[in-house]
């Protein structure tokens, strides 16, 4: 494979950790064709064969594995294909990132990446919720089954089929992202043992889990940067952004940009974690246009578009605000776009703090969101509850 890719690190300078290949999105995406070399903190000598360390390892079976269920947990005890070793400097940037044994490293790099950018946030490392029966989490990169899940010791990734082609959802890195931000749920709040199906937690789970793979998208240099060109600034457009777990370029399981109001939603979890993701994506947003307000990057008129109530003709103006001053300064309007990610992450994060799986309700956690901002993060993160008829 002939790899060009946009270089990007993370919280780690080079040389004090362990580089891999990570595709911020399917590599069947246009301009996702080629991944990231990333930088993780962990230190190659704390990585072995698997790959495998302190937290994790991945198990890879060579034979078709049936998914993890309530009869069923970890470990995998099958017939595993051979474990994949680093490169002789001890990186695991020198292996075919298309290639299947790169599957299970794909995804433990994954893992390790939404957990470096959510501890940051949380200010402490993530604790498994079931450290107490398994000391590490197993990774099943690929099973025979259309879906990704996170467990009890574990998470399985399946894949789908699109037009008989394999989409493996190891290589998706928002199907893995989302999962992991169940196991940040589990961990930091606790699992409702024996909570009905009534119960808020599981909608906000998948919500809570859908803006960590958004957040956490966010974080790669090169994304942000395709992102914001391909859009001119207009987070707005239909674009990667507001996508999660795409199948292919024209379809996707679920969509942060929508109108969905809690008086409009259905019993389905996924449907009534919709408006708080929505109000998740209308905070970042405005937060955004109030940044480049700030640094001088847009005009004080931006913030009185109502981004909910958008004509034709408003849509094109509002658009014709960001284009022009993008061309001249692209810098300002990343950082603007970063400052945002970093306010409502860290508010999402710290709000875990003062949640109980037990009795957690969407306007709970809005009042834990709103204690743990401040200004004008606060304010953004009230009008889009307000709105979307989360109380607090």
């Amino acid at each position: 494979m002939d790899l060009h890719p946009h270089v990007m690190t993370a919280s780690t300078e080079a040389g004090t950790g362990t580089r891999f290949w990570i595709f911020p999105q399917p590599p069947f995406i246009p301009g996702y064709e080629q991944p990231d070399r990333v930088w993780l903190s962990i230190l190659p000598n704390e990585i072995f064969p698997g790959p495998s360390d302190a937290r994790m390892y991945v198990a890879d079976p060579l034979y078709s594995k049936q998914p993890y269920g309530y009869s069923r947990l970890p470990p995998f005890n099958g017939i595993s294909r051979p474990p994949v070793h680093a490169g002789p400097d001890g990186h695991f940037d020198s292996l075919d990132p298309l290639s299947r044994p790169y599957l299970g490293v794909h995804a433990y790099a994954c893992i390790h990446r939404v957990l470096e950018i959510w501890q940051s946030y949380l200010g402490h490392r993530v604790q498994w919720f079931f450290d107490a029966t398994f000391p590490r989490l197993e990774i099943i990169p690929l099973v025979e089954w259309d879906n990704a899940q996170a467990g009890y010791g574990f998470l399985e990734l399946g894949r789908s089929d699109v037009g008989g082609t394999p989409r493996p959802y190891a290589l998706n890195f928002d199907a893995i992202a989302h999962e992991v931000g169940h196991l940040i749920i589990f961990s930091e709040i606790g699992v409702p043992v024996g909570a009905s199906r009534e119960s808020e937690f599981f909608p906000f789970s998948e919500g809570f889990s859908d803006c960590v793979s958004l957040i956490s998208f966010l974080s790669f240099d090169s994304a942000v940067d395709r992102l914001l060109r391909r859009t001119k600034g207009d987070l707005l457009l239909y674009n990667e952004l507001n996508r999660f777990a795409e199948t292919s370029p024209e379809t996707q399981i679920r969509l942060a940009t929508n109108f969905r109001r809690m008086s409009e939603v259905t019993r389905d979890p996924h449907d009534r974690a919709l408006p708080f993701v929505g109000a998740v994506f209308d905070t970042i947003v405005e937060l955004y246009h109030r940044n480049l307000v700030a640094n001088g990057s847009a005009e004080r008129r931006l913030l009185d578009v109502d981004l909910r109530h958008l004509t034709l003709n408003e849509f094109d103006r509002f658009r014709e605000l960001t284009a022009q001053s993008f061309r001249t300064k692209p810098l300002y309007f990343q950082l603007a776009l970063e400052k945002a990610r970093d306010d409502v992450g860290r508010a999402l994060a710290i709000s875990l703090k003062k949640l109980d799986a037990r009795t957690l309700t969407f306007n709970q956690a809005a009042g834990s969101i709103l204690d743990a901002a401040d200004g004008a993060v606060a304010e953004a993160f009230r009008a889009s509850f307000a709105w979307r008829e989360i109380s607090y």
